[in-house]
């Protein structure tokens, strides 16, 4: 789920190359179809075959996979101003920092809410995001600048360069083994929506499969689709051993179009895991 835009995260090589791959791919189709105010007629003509993809039970990530996490550099506290959706706004507060540091290079400030009341508290809550967020690509960890916790019981939300979730949501995600999966999808917000998810390339790959995978998606098409399509799409372009076959063949046929887009963002030939500089904090020291 996204909430009001960040400043965005600089650009790169990588992103450049990956854009020059899709236009070549989606040029042609993009010229020919591209009209957003066409999408709700399209997604009326076949339904979605999944509600969402936070309700799923597929484990794709796994919690005993290897992460690139290396350390919490703790950085005291200071004031930071977090959207938070129990009050629906954005307060200021006093925050418990870390920066989270990781092999390949990324590096993501933690900033835990005061209401868990203690610096152990705190460091606790770190040491339970920093590891999971190292399971993700480097693709789509590199665009988050920070990730913030808060107490309750409300959907997670990102938007450019930022993640928010809520702990008592953790623990029900948990309990289906499904961390990692909701940290991909609010991954994508943060790290892909400014540069895709209105992109002519990937409007037009939404006219050629005709539908939408998810409900959810189908809803807010511009918002949404983007993150609800790449987390099944990664699994059958880099875990097909953890995505059931029937579903495998159901996302095909719903997706085709949207499937090929992501695979020109996470290539099934090269590693989910690259350098993007040397290990920062008290990664460089290990």
């Amino acid at each position: 789920m996204t909430h009001p835009l960040r400043p965005a995260a600089p650009d790169h090589p990588a992103r450049r190359r990956v854009h020059a791959a899709l236009h070549n791919r989606f040029r042609n189709a993009a010229a020919a179809l591209f009209c957003l105010c066409a999408l709700p007629a399209v997604a009326q003509q076949r339904p979605p075959p999944f509600d969402n993809t936070a309700g799923t039970v597929f484990d794709i990530i796994r919690a005993d996979d290897p992460t690139t996490f290396v350390c919490l550099d703790e950085l005291g506290r200071a004031e930071r101003q977090i959207w938070d959706k129990r009050v629906d706004g954005e307060p200021v507060v006093l925050a418990y920092l870390f920066q989270s540091q990781y092999a390949d290079g990324t590096s993501i400030e933690i900033a835990i809410n005061p209401e868990f009341g203690s610096d152990e508290m705190a460091r606790e809550q770190a040491e339970l995001y920093a590891p999971a967020l190292g399971r993700l690509p480097t693709a789509l960890r590199a665009g988050i600048k920070r990730f913030s916790v808060h107490e309750g019981r409300r959907g997670y939300h990102a938007g450019t360069g930022g993640i928010v979730v809520y702990a008592q949501t953790t623990e029900n995600r948990l309990s289906y083994d499904h961390l990692e999966e909701s940290l991909f999808h609010e991954a994508v917000h943060a790290s892909w929506d400014r540069d895709h998810r209105l992109a002519p390339e990937w409007i037009a790959a939404q006219q050629s499969d005709g539908m939408f995978l998810t409900r959810y998606g189908q809803k807010s098409p511009e918002r949404e689709d983007l993150a609800e399509t790449a987390l099944f799409a990664f699994a059958i372009l880099h875990h097909p051993d953890r995505f059931p076959p029937v579903d495998t063949q159901v996302t095909r046929h719903a997706v085709p179009a949207r499937i090929a887009y992501v695979a020109e963002l996470l290539p099934v030939d090269r590693p989910l895991i690259w350098q993007i500089g040397p290990p920062q904090g008290c990664a460089a020291q290990k």
